[in-house]
């Protein structure tokens, strides 16, 4: 009963009946914790889980086949659940009865360490393997682009090559993902030099990716030259080129990219629409955006998401329209997360709106009250306004709350090179030049009447100005 209702997604049912079995005092053995474990994910109950850990250990229950199937089924629902201590003690199972370095379960274990955040344990696990097939190797790529560390990823992806690993579609994608948050253009031509000597030259997905890959790069011409080189072109394809030309600010581009996509029969999806709502925000166009807003949720019955929202909050709030954006947020049928708080927070310091920036740090401190990001910015707005006494209040709360300031930091790519910069970093080989051309930069700017706003402000009784 038990598996037929998880097989046919009745998953609270599922778990009533689990909880009845234990209340008749009925004896669990592994073939029911191996129908059970992997309802936990998708009840989305940690506590649930630890109870059904704890039961196993309590009663010594026997980790026979059925028992290490359902181990393996519950690990990427420790991830989804962020449940790492879980993990850890299904980890730690694992190893008392000897089945670590086998291969099913370290892609399993890997995946979990890494979406719970912890890479180094991920990595240790990877390393600990006897064997690695392509799913392990993608995984652990992936893991590492999706984590800020594109860098890590691309030389897993060479590591790969290397070992002898077979190469597929999404080997290539996650590359060519940590090509373009890095942004490394010249990786990307290599990767792209390596599927036109292979297969992947028609994969789609790859294709697209390479397509990102030069959008963020700022080569639109590459970019458009791969589309429009592709043999066959699927939704995905036009999200690509739509997004890219729309991120650029070519709004028209996106728009005619749009209508011919119509025209070739393929209809739009709710990545098309947030790639036009994008380029209208970038381009300044309220009016038309909301047309397509609407368009999209009457016309083609695509249900507007929480990124969709945020692309209208983003609209308003760039046009200088705060009132309607805060409107948007409070029409929203869910809660807004900090993403577009956020937006609305950015939009009030550009437009020096004081009462509104309270309202949105107010949320944006309760979902992520360590985010130091959202304490500067709202210092800065006061500062703005020269309200020097909210200033200091921003900064007591930072002490109280323990939110340290995280350097900010940026890169650029020379010669085919990746050179990354710290805030006042001197590290740099020619940072002498660089900073000798950044004063020249400055007082050019200044004679041409620009006054430079510093990032986070200080008294001005204290700055000694």
């Amino acid at each position: 009963m038990i598996s037929g209702y998880i097989q046919n997604g009745f998953m609270v049912e599922a778990s009533r009946l689990f909880q009845a079995m234990i209340s008749s005092s009925v004896k669990l053995d592994s073939i029911t914790f191996a129908s059970f474990l992997p309802s936990v994910a998708e009840l989305a109950s940690l506590k649930q889980g630890k109870e059904i850990h704890g039961y196993i250990v309590r009663h010594c229950v026997p980790l026979d086949v059925f028992l290490k199937t359902a181990l393996i089924g519950v690990l990427p629902a420790c991830a989804g659940l962020v449940a790492l201590k879980l993990g850890k003690e299904l980890h730690g199972n694992i190893l008392k009865h000897g089945l670590d370095g086998r291969l099913h379960l370290g892609s399993a274990l890997t995946d979990m360490y890494a979406k719970s955040g912890r890479l180094d344990l991920a990595h240790q696990v990877f390393e600990r393997m006897f064997e690695r097939d392509t799913i392990c190797w993608n995984s652990m790529i992936t893991s590492y682009s999706q984590n800020g560390k594109p860098e890590e990823a691309i030389d897993i992806f060479r590591q790969m090559g290397m070992a002898g690993a077979k190469y597929d579609c999404v080997s290539i994608s996650a590359a060519l993902s940590a090509c373009a948050n890095l942004p490394a253009l010249h990786y990307g031509k290599e990767i792209h030099g390596f599927m036109i000597r292979s297969a992947f030259r028609s994969d789609l997905f790859a294709e697209s990716a390479l397509m990102d890959v030069y959008a963020k790069c700022g080569n639109l011409v590459l970019a458009r030259r791969v589309f429009d080189m592709m043999e066959e072109k699927n939704e995905v394809s036009w999200n690509s080129i739509i997004s890219a030309y729309g991120s650029h600010g070519c709004l028209q581009d996106s728009l005619v990219l749009f209508r011919e996509m119509l025209g070739n029969g393929i209809l739009p999806d709710r990545v098309t629409f947030l790639g036009i709502l994008s380029a209208f925000g970038h381009a300044g166009q309220v009016d038309d955006g909301i047309f397509y807003f609407r368009c999209m949720i009457e016309e083609y019955g695509i249900p507007a998401r929480l990124e969709h929202y945020a692309c209208m909050v983003d609209l308003f709030g760039r046009a200088g329209r705060l009132s309607e954006a805060f409107e948007t947020i409070k029409s929203m049928p869910f809660s807004p997360d900090s993403g577009v708080w956020g937006t609305l927070l950015g939009a009030c310091r550009v437009h020096g709106n004081v009462e509104l920036a309270e309202e949105a740090s107010r949320h944006l401190f309760d979902v992520e009250p360590q985010n130091f990001g959202y304490y500067i910015l709202l210092s800065n707005i006061h500062a703005d306004a020269g309200k020097w006494g909210s200033v200091l209040k921003v900064r007591s709360l930072m002490k109280e709350r323990g939110v340290q300031k995280v350097p900010g930091y940026s890169w650029i790519e020379v010669n085919n090179n990746t050179h990354m910069f710290v805030a006042a970093d001197g590290s740099h080989p020619q940072s002498a030049q660089i900073y000798s051309m950044l004063k020249s930069l400055l007082l050019e700017l200044r004679n041409e009447g620009y006054n430079p706003q510093p990032y986070l402000p200080t008294h001005p009784q204290t700055s000694g100005m």
